[in-house]
């Protein structure tokens, strides 16, 4: 056991693996896209257990972010064909056909 104590490996793990413990909750947070991310981590920041507490709560309990709804098919602003227009038209008659 002494000879772990003085290994620097072992320490630098062990730093590693506390820094990951304490963003747990903002990376909870962020991968399910809660809507106060930015609470959450100001409130993972307070260096005291109790803000890491809350704000793991909080990455767990607070309500996820709904996607933007995927266009419908049948959508008729989606096809228009205003939207497939090329940017760029040469004139009839002109010499540059791009």
């Amino acid at each position: 056991m002494n000879a772990l104590a003085h290994s620097y490996l072992f320490w630098i793990a062990l730093i590693f693996v506390l820094l990951g413990l304490y963003i747990l909750p903002s990376v909870i947070a962020a991968i399910r896209g809660v809507q106060g991310v930015g609470w959450i981590i100001v409130i993972n920041l307070f260096p005291t257990g109790v803000g890491w507490f809350a704000a793991l709560i909080g990455a767990l309990m607070l309500p996820g972010r709904e996607p933007p709804p995927a266009p419908s098919p049948y959508d008729a602003q989606a096809y228009s064909p205003a939207a497939y227009r090329p940017a760029y038209q040469a004139r009839p008659g002109s010499w540059s056909h791009e």
